[in-house]
């Protein structure tokens, strides 16, 4: 029922707009939108009431009235939007309302001919008779007399990191140990050793953390590894080509389209002949799948371990080998469990919250993921016995032999229960995607800007958006996702994506269907979450999953017109039904995209009210003019093309509403203007010319950029280069906050820079120069992330008492490529003035050349470093490996890549030190 009261949460403020905008609506019809915005406003107060109810507890009349009232919502805003769109003057043409019923057919047919106030009256009229009936419905059912449900307090602070360590450690041990022997036991023959085990238990019980953490021990022992979801509707080609990626990146990296299953299962073949592999195949649901994947693994040499994780023994005994039951964590585990998520210290503990606390642990049944989202609920709570017994009430009877599933779907309905409305209807749109899907978090945030979620809160709304993300981490209903590489990640944004445990998805997907939420088509057409006695013949959000049979199934549905997101998954050519049949489109998202051509992109031009479009692995090489006729979009998303570089369209400044375009390498054609483009804010992957340097000036409210600056064919001389940085550096806009350069040459240096804009807060030069640069002081008094790549240079005390004293300096980090031979060992002096904020560095370079002493980088929490050890003892001519990591007070995790395995006396100082900090941090050691 919250869906409903986010759907009036778009509507009221563009009533709003219509009354006082630019639309020359005469006094009557004024007053009738304002009358007609007061009778919402009353229907969405009430509506606010029901969404704090939950939904079980709701009568039916009550779930009826509320179901009506989204619905009208959705088609007031539907007639809105197109009088909004035309009142300025545009005419959508050609688009087909045919098959437009009831008061949004009145509307469309209305506003076509209608040229003139007194016709817009009669929309009107139809819009009050509808919320009339709706609003008499409201009085009939008592509805604004229903009892609201508990307040809502502050959301969990603690980072995801938490989540991790507790859902990682607690427990897993024996488990581990036990199947580390049972895999590599050198006391059995290797007759004996099975080749495969599976690990079988119920979803939610740590059966994916198990597996990750046996690779994780246990890969150094193997020539190589991989680690693939398989999940209910697998794609085997597309898990084929993950597992070549990981084998070798570079050479499968952009695996040919054209490849057939047979030839992706030759080249595994190939690939593990004379190698030892360890093999995890993650959440194997059927047996029909692993008789194709085996195909591949099958010839590996006997070395090879195959470590299976499945829910359904069946299948574990038909995958043959040896067989492992997960069990529940046992109470004591399931306790410091609990206690971790929610206590700093256990010291924390109060004695009267022990009775509720088992009686709550009892219910989870020992299940991690019921415990941790239990555990996630109670920290938000006050901490006292009477709050914590409600909880446990709420959970339900939890009988001793109720299965885990239905004490998890009753955990997790709480704890969706108890989630704001806001975040309610983020959570239910992640419905849509596949199982194991890593969602981007940029990704995620655009589309709930785009489709209305998100209420402004005094912030921006991409930052209300990504607070509504982490607090859905917070709350363990997502899990994070961090980048591999932590030498390279993009500023401060470890987490870039997040994933859904099945269990939560599972759960979203049944309420979803519930509320008539998304409509999600599976690969032969099923309907997910749908009850077979029905399906729903109005669709607003559509989601197709490798669905062969989509289009025969989608024909079937006559009210197509009202679809507001589509979002493909899969080859996009082969599922893509007719797009003029969605005529109020807000969002478009097609995951792949290599089958689709020029032809296939005119079909976009009828979108006019398209907000979101997401294209993934075009291999066009320029977008076609229609894109121009997209008057409403804001986000334009073209990365992970295929090809080098796509160009955009000469009506790409028509594009008045664009907020971002994120690309991996797009160019701007001469004789496109973008001073029209007053919205833009992002521009991502734009390749440097004269002339788009000097459009990109004109914007305004230009904040991110990321440009490509290729080097002219005619000149390779550095000189060149040097001009080339300077004239795009001249040309930035003066508001700029984020600026990324990217280019394939070398620098003597970017001495010659110009003041850089005053309010540059994150500055990332990924180009190699071959000294720091000197403008880079305190006087960037904005400046919160940094990043340069250093090639044969020598890092002086001068240049490291620069960086020193950035006052706002948060996240820094330096690639020196090749180090000078004169590089001196620096040391980070203690100083209240010294790195004042910094919380993030990371260092990667051939020679470590840092010592801290103590109370050095006071806030220093995060610090990773890659070095060569031996070059390191070699070049400073020492035996010791005493770097004063012990100095950093505040650090929390370390991660250490050391780029030879031949010191192991390198890596032995290291972990005593870090063992013997007194905060405990967290280690994380490799090699390359």
């Amino acid at each position: 029922m919250n869906i409903a009261t986010g759907a009036m949460n778009t509507l009221l403020p563009k009533l709003a707009e219509l009354v006082v905008g630019e639309y020359k609506l005469q006094k009557g019809v004024k007053g009738e939108i304002k009358e007609l915005e007061k009778e919402l406003t009353y229907i969405s107060a009430a509506l606010r009431k029901v969404s704090e109810v939950p939904v079980d507890q709701l009568d039916e009349q009550v779930k009826v009235w509320a179901r009506d009232a989204r619905e009208l919502s959705y088609d007031i805003e539907d007639a809105v939007d197109t009088f909004m769109l035309r009142g300025k003057g545009r005419e959508q043409e050609g688009q087909d309302t045919s098959s437009i019923k009831g008061l949004i057919g009145k509307a469309a047919n209305l506003y076509k001919k209608a040229r003139n106030n007194h016709k817009i009256h009669n929309v009107i009229k139809d819009i009050m008779d509808q919320v009339k009936k709706v609003s008499e419905c409201r009085d009939r059912y008592k509805v604004d007399n229903i009892a609201a449900g508990p307040s809502l307090v502050s959301v969990d602070p603690r980072l995801e990191a938490m989540y991790r360590k507790a859902a990682e450690i607690v427990g897993i041990d024996g488990p581990k140990n036990e199947l580390v022997k049972r895999l590599m036991n050198e006391d059995i023959s290797s007759l004996q050793q099975p080749k495969i085990i599976s690990i079988v238990g119920v979803g939610g019980l740590g059966k994916t953390t198990l597996a990750n953490a046996l690779l994780q021990d246990l890969k150094a022992k193997f020539d190589c590894h991989f680690f693939v979801f398989v999940s209910f509707n697998p794609d085997i080609k597309k898990i084929f080509k993950n597992i070549l990626v990981q084998l070798d990146e570079n050479k499968y990296g952009h695996i040919d389209e054209a490849w057939e299953i047979n030839l992706l299962i030759n080249k595994i073949i190939d690939f593990l002949k004379n190698r030892r592999c360890l093999c995890v195949i993650d959440d194997l649901w059927k047996e029909l799948p692993w008789d194709t994947i085996k195909l591949a693994l099958q010839d590996g040499t006997d070395g090879s371990k195959i470590i299976i994780t499945t829910r359904n023994k069946a299948v574990a005994e038909h995958v043959g080998g040896g067989i492992y039951e997960l069990k529940p964590l046992s109470n004591d585990d399931s306790r410091e469990l609990f206690y971790k998520r929610i206590f700093d210290s256990l010291d924390d503990f109060r004695p009267d919250l022990s009775k509720a606390t088992e009686k709550i642990l009892k219910k989870c049944g020992g299940v991690p993921l019921a415990i941790i989202t239990t555990a996630s609920l109670l920290a938000t709570k006050p901490r006292c016995s009477v709050e914590w017994e409600k909880v446990n009430n709420f959970i339900g009877s939890g009988s001793e032999n109720s299965p885990h599933v239905d004490k998890m779907n009753m955990i997790l309905r709480l704890s969706y229960n108890d989630l704001p409305f806001h975040l309610k209807i983020c959570l239910l749109s992640m419905s849509k995607y596949p199982e194991d899907q890593v969602i981007g978090k940029d990704v995620l945030v655009w589309s709930w800007i785009a489709e209305g979620f998100i209420t402004p809160a005094g912030s921006s709304l991409q930052e209300t958006a990504e607070g509504y993300f982490n607090e859905l981490i917070n709350r363990s209903l997502i899990q994070p996702v961090n980048r591999k590489d932590p030498f390279y990640v993009f500023g401060e944004m470890e987490v870039y994506a997040c994933q859904l445990h099945d269990m939560v998805l599972e759960l979203i997907i049944k309420l979803s269907a519930e509320e008539g939420f998304i409509t999600t088509l599976l690969s032969h057409g099923e309907e997910a979450g749908a009850s077979s006695l029905h399906q729903r013949e109005i669709i607003r959000r559509l989601s197709l999953h490798n669905s062969s049979n989509a289009n025969a199934s989608i024909n079937e549905r006559k009210l197509l017109s009202k679809v507001r997101s589509l979002d493909v998954f899969g080859r996009a050519d082969l599922m893509m039904p007719v797009l003029s049949r969605f005529c109020v489109l807000r969002v478009l998202q097609l995951e792949d995209c290599s089958g689709l051509d020029n032809n296939h992109l005119k079909d976009l031009s009828n979108l006019y009210l398209l907000k979101f479009l997401r294209l993934q692995g075009l291999k066009v090489t320029e977008l076609p003019e229609s894109i121009g006729k997209l008057e409403s979009l804001e986000t334009l998303d073209i990365r992970d093309a295929d090809e080098s570089v796509i160009m955009l369209p000469l009506s790409f400044g028509k594009l008045g509403k664009l907020v971002r375009l994120h690309a991996e390498s797009v160019e701007l054609p001469d004789g496109v203007a973008l001073e029209n483009m007053k919205s833009l804010q992002e521009l991502v992957g734009i390749r440097f010319t004269l002339h788009a340097m000097t459009e990109i000036g004109k914007l305004r409210e230009l904040k991110v950029l990321k440009i490509f600056i290729k080097e002219e064919p005619e000149s390779s001389s550095t000189g060149n280069s040097n001009e080339l940085v300077r004239t795009c550096l001249q040309m930035c806009p003066n508001l700029l906050q984020v600026l990324v350069l990217r280019a394939p040459v070398i620098l003597r240096s970017m001495d010659f820079m110009a003041p850089v804009p005053s309010g540059l807060q994150t500055f990332m030069c990924n180009i190699y120069i071959t000294a720091i640069p000197r403008w880079i002081d305190s006087s960037l008094s904005c400046l919160t992330v940094l990043s340069i790549h250093l090639w044969r240079a020598r890092v002086q005390p001068e240049h490291l008492d620069k960086l020193a004293g950035l006052p706002s300096l948060r996240f820094l980090r330096i690639l020196a490529r090749f180090p000078s031979g004169e590089q001196e060992k620096l040391v980070i002096h203690s100083s209240p003035s010294s790195f004042p904020c910094l919380t993030d560095l990371r260092i990667s370079c051939l020679l470590m050349f840092l010592k801290f002493q103590p109370g050095a980088m006071r806030k220093l929490q995060r610090f990773c470093l890659r070095f060569d050890a031996r070059k390191t003892a070699e070049h400073f001519r020492t035996n010791t490996f005493d770097y004063g990591f012990e100095n950093l007070p505040s650090l929390q995790h370390v991660v250490i890549e050391l780029r030879h395995n031949e010191l192991p006396e390198a890596q032995d100082a290291i972990r005593k030190t870090i063992n013997d900090h007194p905060s405990h941090p967290s280690l994380d050691f490799s090699y390359t």
